[in-house]
């Protein structure tokens, strides 16, 4: 329970305030933002708010974009670029654009989030804590490292200041003279940067936890943090630390707590990561802290932040927007003042606010100049915001001295990434859009039992093919179980199970045996060849003996016949003519090191890739026996790949839990096999997996233990590797696996076809591009197709050296009109003929008049004139008077 304590003397007595009946609008689930997904390790500031954009940390060291005001079953974009999770983020004042990261693997980012792009880096080389911009200076932020206090000029690219200091948390004063730095001893600092002096240093905590603060103007601070185990708000004044004015305690808990401060309206908002409600005081003109109400909330608090004061609706009394982060929804809770009316726009409630203007620029204020931000009015029918300057300073003079610049270069980088910088920069995709649906349920494979969710690394753990799919099976022995695609639903019947000897650890599907035949390999140095006769029964077809060691990869070349690469934990490489159950060359390719990840170059046909666990890549061409090595200067824990038509792509799992997906141009004549960029797929235990379409150099890459698809474009040309929407998933996946590209509905716009292992069930999901004209063939998307229909050689064919060459078909079905034939008439509006076609087609009612007018006139012509129209008429004079 709150309470408070107040160590007031009699000028701390609360006057009646305006605010005091201020309380939050609830809100139906409809008015929210649901379906996201957050990260599990929400650090300082989970979620800031902008002017457009409000952002939060979401999976795997990626950020979460959403516009303001955007409710409902929302897909967020992401940001991605930091290979730990971030623990802080906040919008620059002087730029509604321009957002500020930072994460424990050492870097600052600035973020563009129109764009959606990095814009800059700093390397400090240590652990971030927290940034905040100067809330006066422009282009000023402050970062507080693991082991040093530094200010960075980000528009000269140069370090101001920098003190061997560790503290987690920093702020600013209100006029941004001052700085406030706590460490999780419970040591509390007031700073002045420029003099570089510690004003004041008191120990107020006694915890290993954050102590979090706001100042309450320029003298008097608000701290948050913990006292005996219980979490304690108090608000001191800087001159003396040791001195409570007010306190309020929460209780015991493990939630560490925050506070938010609100300085035109005084309002305190008092919460703790973990709990179900968040209280809401005012402050005193002597710093002490009034508790107006405790408020309650349906889910747990992750993080909250306040929204720029211009984003209100003042006209409905609206004086704060609470953005409260919850586990998978944004809740924008309104705090509203009631009066009578709110025709008229209440001033009374809402002070003038610091518009976006800087009051200094970095270098001014570095030098001892003290700058004010302009206050601008929040009355929507002002014509024009009055400025007003406070203690006779001037504001800055050219708006353009002080604008915020964003260097479009590093700062500075780390040597081990500056051949490899990630471009997630600029670039349109056709596939930008792409989605995941989920099948319907009947589509499903429901009932599965003793589904292995733990295997060996060296197996994707499921495998899928033309007619089966095949996953390892909880038990004793090595069992496979083996699904049939054509039959989903409810599984009533037992399993058809594969049995081996050992266990497998690998296993892959001869692409050009009727998807019938099944390579597996084991801890016992044997390839066990199973064909599924049905599913009833199998056969051992052979075993394919030679290697030394427990096999640690398969992969069958995806057009020659019977060709099937293994690779054991020693590094040797053996290439097997599985039809024939022979071997055809053997290499050395790992030594003491080994490999872990192989794959075919599908275009070439005579090159394979093997990635080291030294961090080299390896390309060998099996014709020549020759071989490129390209090194990405990180350690390899495991690691999958794949080549498209255009790239080779690799994930990697490195040390320090880090995953990072990489782009390389394929080793080829006329191309040199060199490192094109690399991609923090974030922090995690378990390694992603690229699935690949080959055509659309399109990378989908799903990890264990996860929800979410993140797919990628890769490009031989910048930006190369490019960012696509995120499916986020139901469910935890323990293995995923595609389907074959043939199965695909190129007239929806279907480009790949996954299926996802979970614990009892297997589901369906296609991956689709929208588009509205889907009578059309979508060219742009579908240019041609590799055909691996049927085999180009054999395996003995290859080994001959004979030529090897990959026809292309095209994917347009017979009697299908392109959409590049669709013609566009620049005319009026710049109507299409198709647009022109759907104005000829009549409504309803015409339709229905149309065809009374034709049915009366074929009436009439079968049935003749009428009687009285062959009658003659009387004169004219016949009928006058």
């Amino acid at each position: 329970h709150y309470y408070i304590t107040n160590n007031l003397r009699p000028m701390g007595r609360f006057t009646a305030s305006k605010y005091k009946n201020g309380s939050p609008k609830k809100l139906n689930k409809e008015e929210t933002a649901f379906g996201i997904r957050i990260s599990e390790l929400c650090q300082n500031d989970p979620i800031a708010c902008g002017v457009d954009k409000v952002v939060f940390t979401g999976e795997a060291a990626s950020l979460g974009v959403l516009d303001v005001g955007e409710v409902g079953n929302v897909q967020a974009r992401s940001l991605r670029g930091h290979s730990e999770f971030v623990r802080s983020l906040q919008f620059n004042p002087f730029n509604k654009d321009c957002l500020c990261t930072c994460a424990g693997d050492g870097m600052v980012k600035l973020w563009n989030t129109d764009s959606l792009t990095c814009s800059a880096t700093i390397n400090v080389s240590e652990q971030v804590h927290m940034t905040r911009f100067h809330p006066v200076a422009a282009n000023l932020v402050l970062i507080a490292d693991h082991t040093h206090l530094r200010l960075y000029d980000i528009s000269t690219q140069k370090q101001l200041y920098s003190e061997e200091r560790s503290c987690s948390t920093v702020s600013w004063s209100y006029d941004g003279s001052l700085a406030c730095a706590a460490s999780k001893s419970g040591e509390v600092s007031i700073l002045d940067i420029r003099k570089r002096n510690a004003i004041a240093t008191a120990t107020l905590f006694d915890s290993g936890k954050d102590v979090n603060h706001e100042w309450l103007g320029v003298h008097k601070l608000v701290l948050a943090g913990y006292k005996n185990r219980d979490r304690v708000f108090q608000s001191v004044d800087m001159s003396n630390l040791s001195s409570v004015i007010s306190t309020l305690r929460l209780g015991a808990g493990s939630g560490v707590p925050h506070v938010k401060y609100d300085h035109d309206t005084r309002m305190l908002f008092l919460y703790a990561k973990g709990d179900h409600g968040f209280t809401y005081c005012e402050v005193g003109n002597e710093g002490t802290i009034k508790e107006n109400s405790k408020e309650h909330c349906n889910d747990v608090i992750k993080g909250i932040t306040l929204a720029p004061k211009s984003t209100l609706n003042v006209m409905a009394g609206e004086v704060n927007r609470l953005m409260i982060l919850h586990q998978t929804g944004i809740s924008p809770t309104p705090f509203i003042v009631p009066r009578r009316s709110y025709i008229d726009f209440h001033a009374d409630l809402f002070p003038e606010t610091r518009g976006p203007v800087p009051g200094v620029g970095a270098e001014g204020w570095w030098n001892g100049k003290d700058g004010y931000r302009e206050l601008i009015s929040l009355d929507p029918s002002a014509k024009s915001h009055q400025s007003k300057e406070s203690n006779g300073t001037e504001t800055a003079k050219k708006i353009e001295e002080a604008a915020p610049v964003v260097p479009a270069a590093v700062v500075e980088e780390n040597e081990k990434h500056k051949a490899v910088i990630s471009n997630l920069t600029t670039g349109q995709s056709v596939l930008r859009n792409i989605e995941g649906l989920l099948a319907h349920r009947d589509l499903h494979y429901h009932g599965l039992k003793n589904v292995q969710t733990v295997f060996p690394q060296e197996s994707n753990g499921f495998q899928i093919g033309r007619k089966y799919g095949v996953h390892h099976m909880v038990g004793s022995g090595g069992r496979l179980g083996v699904i049939d695609l054509a039959d989903p639903g409810q599984n009533n019947t037992p399993q058809l199970e594969i049995v081996n000897v050992g266990s497998p650890t690998v296993f892959e599907w001869d692409p050009f045996c009727g998807d019938e035949v099944l390579a597996v390999g084991g801890d016992c140095a044997t390839i066990n060849l199973w064909k599924i006769n049905d599913m009833n029964s199998t056969t051992l077809l052979g075993n394919l003996k030679g290697h030394n060691s427990k096999l640690s990869m398969l992969c069958y070349h995806p057009g020659v016949a019977g060709l099937l690469a293994a690779c054991d934990t020693t590094g040797t490489l053996i290439l097997w003519d599985s039809h024939k159950q022979t071997k055809l060359k053997t290499y050395d390719m790992g030594g003491e090191s080994g490999c872990n990840a192989m794959c075919w170059d599908s275009l070439d046909g005579y090159v394979i890739y093997l990635a080291q666990k030294s961090g080299k890549i390896i390309a060998l061409n099996c014709r020549t026996d020759s071989k490129k090595v390209v090194d990405i200067k990180s350690e390899i824990k495991n690691a999958r790949m794949g080549a498209t038509r255009d790239v080779l792509v690799v994930t990697v799992h490195g040390h320090g839990n880090s995953r990072t997906l990489y782009s390389l141009r394929l080793c080829r004549e006329e191309e040199e096999f060199t490192l094109l960029a690399s991609h923090s797929l974030g922090i995690g235990t378990s390694l992603y997996t690229p699935l690949l379409d080959l055509d659309l150099n399109m990378a989908c890459c799903v990890a264990r233990g996860e929800a979410s698809v993140m797919p990628f474009e890769l490009r031989k040309e910048p930006p190369y590797i490019l960012p696509l929407a995120v499916h986020n998933g139901i469910g935890t996946q323990y293995a995923c696996a595609q389907a074959n590209k043939s199965s695909c509905d190129v007239m929806s716009v279907e480009v790949m076809k996954l299926y996802k292992l979970c614990k009892d069930s297997v589901q369906f999901i296609t991956m689709l591009v929208p588009r509205l004209r889907k009578e059309y063939f979508q060219d742009d998307i579908f240019t041609t197709k590799m055909d691996f229909s049927s085999a180009i050689m054999t395996a003995g064919d290859w080994s001959s050296g004979s030529q090897y060459h990959v026809k292309s078909v095209d994917p347009c079905p017979e009697g299908v009109k392109r959409m590049s034939e669709v013609e566009v008439v620049k005319k009026g509006n710049q109507q299409s003929k198709i647009q022109q076609e759907h104005l000829k087609f009549k409504s309803h009612e015409a339709q229905r008049d149309e065809l009374f007018n034709s049915f009366a006139e074929q009436i009439q012509k079968e049935a003749g004139p009428l009687e009285q129209d062959m009658m003659e008429g009387c004169e004219d004079d016949e009928w006058s008077d």
